[in-house]
C-alpha cells in the first residue's frame, strides 16, 4: 500500500525558494527562512525580493549589518521600492547610524509621493 506524502516538494527555482522562505519567516523560523532565501539568490542573483526578505530575516534576528548589506543589494537591484528604504532605515537606527537612517526615510517618503 502506498502512502501519500503530504510534505511540500523541494523548490526547483528561485521563486520557489522565496515562497518557502516567506512561509518560514511568517512562522518566525528566520534561520530556515535565511537558508531558503540564500538558495534563491544562489539561483538568481538579481532577485531583489530574495535579498529584501533575507535582510528582513536578519533584522528580526538582530543581525543589523547583515540586514543592511542585503537591503542595500535589494536597493541596488530595484531602487524604486520604498519598502526597501523604509526597512533599511530601521536597520540603520538599530546599527546606531541615524544620519543614514534619516536619508533612507527621506528617500522612502519621496518614493511614496
Amino acid at each position: 500500500m502506498t502512502r501519500k506524502n503530504n510534505l511540500p516538494s523541494e523548490p526547483t527555482d528561485a521563486l520557489g525558494f522565496v515562497t518557502r522562505g516567506n512561509a518560514y519567516s511568517r512562522n518566525g523560523a528566520y534561520e530556515k527562512a535565511i537558508d531558503s532565501y540564500t538558495k534563491a539568490v544562489e539561483l538568481q542573483d538579481d532577485l531583489a525580493d530574495a535579498y529584501f526578505n533575507r535582510g528582513v530575516s536578519y533584522y528580526e534576528l538582530g543581525e543589523f549589518q547583515l540586514a543592511i548589506s542585503d537591503l542595500s543589494r535589494a536597493i541596488d537591484i530595484n531602487p524604486y521600492d520604498d519598502n526597501y528604504y523604509g526597512r533599511r532605515s530601521l536597520a540603520y537606527i538599530f546599527a546606531d547610524e541615524p544620519d543614514l537612517a534619516q536619508a533612507d526615510q527621506d528617500r522612502c517618503e519621496e518614493l511614496r509621493n
